[in-house]
């Protein structure tokens, strides 16, 4: 590959399915999207001022000797589908400056913390990481001082215009310890020409989460596996996280007490959410009964026999290829409204890694270039986490070219993030199998949010004993 070293260590080969472009990974930041079309390499931007929005053209060949760099940073990126969007990431890094080089080394979102714990234990981190989950691996690998605080290199990091609610979720004790790169919500996608074909009107999609039930038995048949609506029921976390919570906020529920020492999934409206999941499949039969994750529901979803889904923005690019029309809007609204869940990932810089200075070279001129982080979340389908990163040139030619970011971009005008404090992705991983419980009735709704709850509730407390040092 050109324009740098990319590693392929024998112990991730097997991990990678290292086919660029080749399967679909789930998480809210997955699926390749066209790289912007570009003219020119930019120079090294400067750490604070934003730098003039500009098209810029990778390397398509190998950088000349000058380009090559003095010094080796390794990083680690979790995406096998968007590896060539990322080299041509990578190209434009060095083609921007002439000290570092990267070494990139493939560990796929499911194994990527438990590779990093392992590394950092065995002394042996890499320079930087693309942290997928960012509120919640900031958590986790923040709290426990293994990434570096960037105001070592930015002093005025703060000052930074990132969307509303993110700065928090990477500052710990008044540090931010990740540069926040992409981000995307939840939202609503639906089958334009499904719902024409099933008699409802293409241009009108459902307002309210019991419409979508109307709409979808409208549109389901069983038989021809034309189903109404699909979402995640798989017992993951990422059903429990990014999928629950917004159909949770929709009936009024909260995850966690506002003292962060209760879980919540047993209220009422905790219940009226996982009864919500249950009729999607029992009494409404919008959805087959089957566990589904994210790559499971874009590939149904793309043979154009499911009316809707709720997904995040790096699946536009997919779609937008698809035989038939869709379109995008925020997530139905329950009967305490609609919120979407603000999801973001980040550059996370570990702090006892060799060549950690290499690492924030990178994360800054992802970060800090308004232009350059347009051109990361244009390449990888997502919503840029700066605001000023909207008013570029890139930004600008790729949504006018990828119509269905429409609806997420409004749904991020009120998204907020879901709890990521204590023992997150364990206690999601509960709330995956009370959906999977309910959805395969296997127990009721309340049982589900009894049971959900209990377990969530042990995982919360043993991770605040450990927080206070018992």
């Amino acid at each position: 590959m050109s324009g740098g070293n990319y590693v392929k260590r024998r112990d991730f080969l097997k991990l990678a399915g290292l086919t660029a472009g080749a399967g679909l990974l789930a998480a809210c930041a997955q699926t390749a999207a066209p790289a912007p079309a570009a003219t020119q390499a930019p120079k090294p931007a400067a750490t604070t001022a934003p730098a003039p929005a500009a098209t810029a053209k990778p390397a398509a060949t190998q950088a000349p000797a000058a380009q090559q760099g003095t010094k080796t940073a390794v990083f680690w990126f979790n995406q096998p589908a968007q590896l060539d969007a990322f080299k041509l990431i990578v190209d434009r890094f060095h083609n921007a400056q002439n000290q570092w080089r990267l070494d990139v080394v493939l560990v796929p979102t499911q194994d990527l913390q438990t590779k990093l714990a392992t590394a950092i234990a065995g002394g042996e981190p890499p320079d930087a990481a693309r942290l997928h989950a960012g509120a919640s691996l900031v958590s986790l690998f923040g709290d426990k001082g293994h990434l570096a605080p960037l105001e070592d290199w930015e002093p005025n990091l703060k000052n930074t215009d990132w969307v509303a609610g993110i700065k928090d979720a990477v500052t710990r004790n008044g540090k931010i310890l990740a540069m926040p790169v992409n981000s995307g919500c939840s939202g609503f996608i639906w089958n334009q020409d499904l719902y024409k074909a099933s008699g409802l009107d293409p241009e009108k999609p459902p307002k309210t989460l019991d419409e979508l039930f109307q709409f979808g038995l409208k549109i389901v048949k069983p038989a021809a596996q034309i189903w109404g609506h699909y979402t995640l029921t798989a017992p993951i976390s990422q059903t429990g996280g990014d999928y629950f919570v917004p159909v949770l906020w929709g009936y009024g529920g909260k995850e966690v007490s506002d003292d962060g020492k209760k879980v919540l999934y047993n209220s009422p409206e905790a219940v009226a959410a996982f009864q919500w999941y249950g009729d999607l499949v029992q009494k409404n039969k919008c959805m087959p009964q089957q566990q589904v994750n994210e790559t499971q529901m874009l590939n149904a979803f793309l043979t154009g026999k499911v009316g809707s889904i709720f997904c995040y923005p790096a699946i536009v690019a997919n779609i937008a290829k698809a035989n038939f029309k869709s379109a995008s809007t925020t997530i139905p609204a329950g009967p305490a409204g609609s919120k979407a869940n603000l999801g973001f990932a980040t550059i996370g810089v570990f702090a006892k890694a060799k060549n950690k200075e290499g690492g924030w070279a990178f994360a800054k001129f992802i970060g800090l270039d308004p232009d350059n982080m347009a051109f990361w979340n244009a390449s990888f389908g997502q919503l840029p986490p700066r605001l000023s990163a909207r008013d570029t040139t890139t930004w600008k030619e790729y949504q006018a070219k990828t119509p269905l970011t429409a609806g997420f971009l409004e749904g991020q005008k009120n998204a907020q993030l879901c709890y990521y404090g204590p023992g997150v992705a364990e206690i999601q991983a509960e709330v995956g199998k009370g959906v999977e419980a309910a959805v395969f009735a296997q127990k009721t709704a309340k049982q589900a949010a009894d049971d959900t709850a209990a377990a969530a509730q042990v995982i919360l407390d043993r991770e605040l004993k450990k927080a206070q040092g018992s």
